[in-house]
């Protein structure tokens, strides 16, 4: 089960990451904290900081690039308590060390 939900919080992650657009003031240092709120057909439902990185257009960027992904189909697949537990709500850290191009 565990197994299973860090693959798809790889998948989620990779799609992101394609749909991520790097502000020019984005530094290396950087990070926003993410709650994301997936409803059971895998779409995002809401998503918003916890914590700033301080800097409005990086912590935009994140939120946006999550925005874009839109839906993730995969996690359909899913048992409902699986999806409950680990991707109804949860927490996504963007660093822009971890998302170069």
């Amino acid at each position: 089960e565990s197994e299973e939900a860090m693959a798809y919080v790889g998948l989620i992650q990779e799609r992101v990451v394609q749909n991520w657009h790097r502000p020019l003031s984005a530094r290396n240092d950087m990070q926003v904290l993410l709650m994301i709120h997936l409803v059971p057909t895998g779409e995002v439902h809401k998503v918003y900081v916890l914590k700033s990185s301080g800097d409005a257009a990086f912590d935009r960027s994140a939120i946006q690039a999550v925005q874009r992904a839109g839906k993730f189909e995969e996690l359909r697949n899913l048992s409902p308590r699986v999806f409950d537990a680990k991707f109804r709500q949860f927490r996504m850290l963007f660093k822009p060390e971890d998302l170069i191009r």
